[in-house]
Order: structure tokens, then sequence, then C-alpha cells
């Protein structure tokens, strides 16, 4: 009799056991992905910034366009995973109005932004580190900052 009621026990909880396997490993496998551009409202006024983006070889050249309705300063970081080093070199930043923050890893569009109006490109060289590579990814991740009252850009979004 003990043993009858600890088989019907032991049968009760492997079978809750066996239900619950499906739904997590539904939850532990699923993927998404998105893309896209935001809208940032501040405000009455409304600010975005939106990349443009072209390959040449290990090289990506990117610009930035205003089409919101105030004018900011861009920035942006390029990310191509812990394998590969993204640089770009010093006398190109410097003409094409860029530098590079290297405690955040920002580059920063030096000249502020009207409305409509397009960066200066951004060259970045993709280092393959001496792997042979056919392919990679590099992710792009840009932001915008309104324009103060004393024509600096406000990064932490406090305008006054």
């Amino acid at each position: 009799m003990i043993k009858k009621k600890y088989l019907v026990i032991a049968a009760s909880i492997l079978m809750l056991g066996a239900i619950s396997v499906k739904p997590a490993m539904a939850f532990l496998t699923a993927t998404h992905s998105t893309e896209g551009t935001s809208t940032v409202h501040l405000g009455e006024y409304e600010y975005e910034i939106i990349p443009d983006e072209k390959y040449e070889g290990l090289q990506k050249r990117i610009t930035i366009k205003n089409t919101g309705e105030m004018d900011v300063f861009g920035r942006v970081k390029v990310l191509a995973g812990s394998t590969h080093k993204v640089s770009a070199k010093d006398e190109d930043l410097v003409a094409q109005n860029w530098h590079y923050d290297a405690s955040n890893g920002y580059y920063y569009y030096d000249k502020k932004l009207a409305v409509g109006e397009l960066s200066t490109e951004l060259i970045v060289t993709i280092d393959p580190n001496g792997d042979d590579i056919d392919s990679f990814n590099v992710v792009v991740v840009e932001e915008a900052a309104p324009v103060d009252a004393g024509g600096n850009p406000v990064w932490d979004g406090k305008l006054e």
C-alpha cells in the first residue's frame, strides 16, 4: 500500500516535469531581432538622426542626417565584436570634423547639424586581426543631442 502511494507520487512528479519541458525549451531557444530608428520627443520638438552606411572592403563610411525639427549634435558608436577592432585615422577624423572619445567609445561629429543637414563622412576601418574573414557584422549605434542656448550639445537630456 505504501509502495503504491510513493509510486503514484513519483509518477505525478514525473508527469509534471515532462509537461514543463516544452515551454521551458521554447523560452530558452527563442530569438528576436529588430531594426529601424527611434524618434525621441523633447517637449514640443522632435529630434532624430538617420545613419547612412556604405561598405568598401574593410572600411565603413558613415554619415548622419538630421531629420528632426531642431538643430542637433550627433555621435555614433561602431561595434564589430570582441575579435575585430574598429578604428579611424586621426587625420581623417580632424579633416572631416569628427573626434573620438576613448572614455565611452563614441565618435562625435563636431559641428551642429541643422534640420535636413548631412554630416561629413566618418571612415572607420575594421581590423581582421590576422583572420581570413568572409563576413562579419558591424553595428552602428547613432545618437542625437539637442543644442542648448549656448550652442553646446546636451548629452544628458536636461535642457535648461
